[in-house]
């Protein structure tokens, strides 16, 4: 079961489904059947859910089937928006989804950017366990971060030196991503980022851009 806040034309609503992923064909056509073709998700945590919402969780909960089902847990916008913090919103999945023109070769040639965007999932002990970018998969983020604040997802961009910068959460910038062999078997996506850099591994471990 996933709870999600759905950003939509009139504001966010709460939802309770047993789709497996909010980017599921089914779920989206849920949503169309209640009049949202347009929004902007965000998976929440159930726990955050039950916690906030006390019995209210239950009866919705006991209502959902076991498979395939979608529940409308608040439609007060500002209930729901001001129920949980940032920090609490997982990364955001669009429909329709972005989709960006490839940029001209002048373009190119006239801007490098000084990094990529990659946006990674992490096991409780640091370690990236699926990635937007497929080598990087197997990493782990260092200096290590505490397990009790450690984020399970985030997205960032890494510089020239490894290092990285523009976190989200935050907590990310100015560690490094050190090699600690591939993930077996590997749960990472294929390659969906483009990256500028031509990321290795040097002597230390880290990766650093070629």
């Amino acid at each position: 079961m996933k709870s999600a806040m759905i950003f939509t034309g009139s504001g966010p609503i709460l939802v309770l489904t047993t789709f497996d992923s909010l980017e599921s064909p089914e779920f989206v056509k849920r949503l169309e059947a209640r009049g949202i073709s347009k929004f902007i998700a965000h998976e929440v945590s159930l726990e955050q859910v039950r916690k906030n919402y006390g019995t209210r969780f239950s009866v919705v909960t006991g209502d959902l089937s076991q498979t395939d089902d979608l529940r409308v847990m608040d439609i007060d916008g500002h209930h729901v928006f001001n129920s949980f913090s940032f920090d609490e919103l997982g990364m955001p999945i669009y429909w329709p989804a972005v989709r960006h023109e490839p940029a001209k070769e002048q373009e190119v040639a006239e801007e490098v950017p000084e990094g990529d965007w990659l946006f990674v999932k992490l096991d409780e002990y640091g370690n990236v366990v699926e990635s937007s970018y497929l080598p990087v998969v197997g990493s782990r983020i260092v200096p290590t971060i505490d397990p009790a604040s450690a984020p399970r997802q985030g997205r960032f961009e890494i510089d020239r030196q490894g290092v990285i910068f523009n976190g989200s959460p935050p907590i990310f910038n100015g560690r490094k991503l050190t090699l600690r062999g591939r993930v077996s078997p590997a749960l990472g996506r294929t390659d969906t980022a483009a990256p500028t850099c031509t990321w290795q591994s040097n002597e230390e471990g880290s990766w650093t851009c070629v």
